[in-house]
């Protein structure tokens, strides 16, 4: 890979970010010309008082507000119709996602079937073997969607696609396209500070998993390697500060500014197998879905360095390791040891039984993950050969 090589970077939502910025949610929704706003939450975060400046501010700003606060953990089809049927009957022009990646998804969803109709599953991929094309293409914009990320992680507030869970089928269902993209971020770290420390850790590794994979991948993209880089770094020096101290504006500042950044970049490069067998262990363990990254993480990396040592030596540099004079393979061992030692600060190191997850879940997901995504897995630096193979990664976690 080389300057030789082509690449593409950008469109990206407008992103607003600051300490306070909750205050201008009003100001953003009278420049989109949104008059209802369906504030989209989940009922955990209505109780905290979580929606209260952001429903404040859109009134003040004379747009009437409609609350759904039926988003549920892992957004159901059921729970985006509800919305989606909420949104016509309250003759809303304008969608407010705040929460977690839930929320700001499940947001997403109900601004796609707003604007193109019919079901999300029409929307979806069908992720089997090389056959990952959607049903139906998004092709008409939906209304504006204001995202406001209460975790920092997902990167959900920027990205251009939307997960819901098919109870029907036991499968989180992925749709997206530029249409899907939301239009403005609004991103205030205040409204992230009453993460717990599980939480903060789960999110904060999703975060860095997807910074580390987008890099690790074969594309060549300086653009998206200048952000992931730089949210790697700050995540390395403030995942930990948060994770120790909640009430510490300035961590969970630069902790939602990297994980922005990660959600800007990361779709420009890619991910690899982390993402793979978290999304596969998510849907049949229902576990959160950073700690599971988190658990993966090492193993993931640690098999693949071989295929991409130079990238690791960028990541080690990043995380304060000096790996001046190193061979490409010392330089990648120093960013291996410096993931493990990060994930072991904000505790999640423990082996997947403990999490109650059964060999038997193991083998399924392997057998899941090898049909869906090995004829795929040569985008990254390493590709799967075996189903075993894929099997073995699993239970070095097990």
């Amino acid at each position: 890979m080389s300057w030789l090589s082509d690449f593409e970077f950008g469109a990206l939502s407008r992103i607003v970010f600051g300490v306070g910025k909750a205050r201008e949610a009003g100001q953003v929704a009278r420049e989109l010309n949104g008059r209802a706003a369906l504030v989209m939450t989940d009922a955990g975060l209505h109780k905290l008082g979580l929606t209260g400046t952001i429903e404040a501010s859109l009134r003040e700003a004379g747009v009437r507000v409609e609350l759904f606060d039926g988003v549920v953990t892992e957004p159901t089809l059921s729970s985006v119709e509800a919305a989606v049927a909420m949104f016509a009957q309250r003759d809303c022009d304008l969608i407010v996602g705040l929460g977690g990646g839930s929320s700001m998804d499940s947001a997403k969803a109900v601004s796609l079937l707003v604007g193109n109709g019919g079901r999300f599953t029409d929307y979806t991929q069908r992720r089997v073997r090389t056959d990952w094309t959607p049903g139906k293409t998004v092709d008409k914009k939906g209304p504006d969607v204001i995202t406001v990320p209460t975790t920092a992680g997902t990167g959900a507030e920027v990205t251009a696609g939307c997960g819901v869970f098919d109870p029907e089928t036991g499968i989180k269902g992925w749709a997206g396209g530029a249409h899907v993209r939301p239009t403005v971020a609004l991103c205030d770290p205040l409204l992230t500070m009453s993460m717990p420390p599980r939480v903060t850790a789960d999110t904060g590794m999703d975060a860095l998993s997807q910074a580390i994979e987008g890099i690790a991948t074969r594309q060549f993209n300086p653009y998206a390697d200048a952000l992931l880089l730089k949210a790697v770094e700050a995540i390395g020096a403030y995942l930990p500060r948060a994770f120790a101290n909640g009430q510490d504006v300035e961590a969970r500042a630069a902790m939602l500014g990297a994980a922005t950044m990660v959600g800007a970049a990361f779709p420009f490069g890619g991910l690899i197998h982390v993402h793979t067998y978290a999304e596969v262990l998510g849907d049949l363990t229902h576990l959160p879905h950073g700690r599971l990254i988190g658990l993966m993480l090492p193993h993931v990396l640690e098999w693949s360095a071989i295929g991409c040592p130079d990238k690791l030596g960028l990541v080690a540099r990043a995380l304060g390791e000096n790996v001046d004079g190193l061979s490409a393979r010392d330089a990648a061992e120093r960013g291996l040891a410096a993931v493990r030692r990060l994930a072991a600060e904000v505790e999640i190191d423990e082996p997947m039984r403990s999490l109650g997850v059964t060999e038997q879940t193991l083998k399924e997901c392997a057998r899941r993950v090898y049909s869906q995504h090995a004829p795929r897995s040569a985008g990254g630096p390493r590709s799967f050969r075996s189903e075993d193979e894929v099997l073995s990664l699993l239970q070095r976690a097990y």
